[in-house]
């Protein structure tokens, strides 16, 4: 009973290698074999479809938008004193306040940002209270909407 195991399993590993190899030689010689000809003797194929982009005279596609030389320069911050509360934004659980300066540009604020020589302190229904100091001095400053 010994002797036969190793028989046996051997056998199973030299008709493994055949098929194995089969396979392998067949998937060699199928597209060979596969292969239509024409009337002419050429190799005629089902499907040739070729693609070619034409880049000439186009843009190209991974260019950047922003084009030209920048300064990078940090934001100027808005000046408590020179603006007006416009109106207030309530979102979820936060207040954004909506100042306008003289120039008619817009500011959107809420608690805790800040402003020159400041930072916002509350944003409420109608109001804006802003800590602002100079010089060592702090005060409140606080803006109301015009009715």
């Amino acid at each position: 009973m010994s002797r036969r195991m190793p028989l046996l399993n051997r056998n199973w590993k030299i008709l493994l290698g055949l098929f194995v190899s089969l396979i392998l030689l067949a998937s060699i010689l199928m597209p060979a074999f596969a292969r239509a000809e024409d009337a002419d003797g050429k190799n005629a194929k089902l499907r040739d479809k070729r693609y070619y982009y034409k880049a000439f005279n186009r843009k190209d596609p991974f260019q950047s938008l922003i084009t030209g030389e920048f300064e990078e320069s940090e934001f100027e911050l808005v000046d408590i004193y020179s603006v007006r509360l416009v109106g207030v934004l309530s979102g979820g659980m936060e207040r954004f306040a909506m100042l306008e300066d003289s120039n008619g540009f817009g500011y959107i604020v809420r608690t805790g940002d800040l402003v020159r020589n400041g930072s916002i302190v509350t944003v409420g229904d109608r109001s804006l209270v802003a800590r602002v100091t100079f010089f060592g001095q702090t005060t409140s400053v606080t803006l109301r909407m015009e009715d």
